[in-house]
């Protein structure tokens, strides 16, 4: 699927630790106002994505464009909790944020944290201190929002406060990435969503919609769309059901040869 308004490019990008690469000679292009998650088990490479796509930690080879200047909001998994009392750190960030303190005391409110406000951080509990982590992103949210594993400890009450505001910032245009592993978090807020297999990113649908991989012979003399991505002397493009269709007609009037469509499970 071609998309106007791109936000950010990786190109050939891999990221390794300890000489292990968990992310290896990625391409691909994000755009404004999407809302992505990624999905997978634990180590697969989520939460670095999301620190390559933000420049928090450096990439071991490739390239990481930005087509525009970005300021991110960033919501860690583990928010630390530091020897302050959290209204003195969400007062903090307000002040420099240029944000009225009466925006913290209302979102202080809504994720139920009013008896708290005096309780140093490092004495919270980790549901708590994640809430008071999504507080201090929403109070000013920025062009991009990053979300790692944003509901753990999370109660329901809160989980449904947090995924209203998210939907509401997602339509206003502010794009959303989100490590996560709850498919009840990405069915509610996630227009694409990803996996890490094999060290490479791989588009495994849109929620609620049944998805399916297009598969074209590779021909140097066509241009290569943004989603495809080289699988086994093939190109593969994931597209939903609705939109199959408009993708196989878009293929064949470019000149490509399709070679397989499959259904996802």
């Amino acid at each position: 699927m071609k998309m106007n308004d791109e936000l950010i490019t990786l190109e050939n990008v891999t990221k390794k630790y300890s000489n292990e690469a968990i992310i290896d000679n990625v391409s691909h292009t994000f755009y404004k106002g999407e809302s992505i998650a990624f999905y997978g088990h634990n180590g697969c490479g989520k939460s670095t994505m999301l620190k390559i796509i933000s420049r928090l930690i450096p990439i071991n080879g490739g390239d990481l464009k930005y087509h525009e200047k970005l300021r991110f909001s960033y919501v860690p998994e583990k928010f630390v909790g530091m020897e302050i009392e959290m209204i003195d750190y969400l007062y903090g960030v307000a002040r420099m944020e240029n944000v009225d303190t009466a925006v913290t005391d209302g979102l202080i409110r809504d994720f139920f944290l009013e008896s708290m406000i005096h309780t140093r951080m490092d004495k919270l509990s980790k549901g708590s201190l994640q809430k008071v982590g999504v507080i201090q992103a929403l109070m000013a949210p920025h062009d991009v929002i990053l979300l790692d594993e944003p509901l753990s400890g999370q109660d329901a009450d809160s989980q449904k406060v947090f995924i209203d505001k998210m939907n509401e910032l997602h339509s206003r245009g502010i794009t959303i990435f989100m490590a996560c592993h709850e498919k009840k978090l990405i069915d509610a807020l996630s227009d694409r969503v990803y996996t890490i297999e094999q060290r490479k990113l791989k588009e495994i649908g849109v929620p609620g919609e049944t998805a399916y991989s297009v598969y074209v012979r590779i021909n140097p003399a066509l241009t290569v769309w943004p989603d495809m991505r080289s699988n086994g002397g093939r190109y593969e493009l994931t597209t939903e059901e609705t939109e199959l269709k408009k993708t196989v007609l878009g293929l064949y009037e470019e000149g490509w040869e399709i070679v397989g469509i499959e259904k996802h499970a």
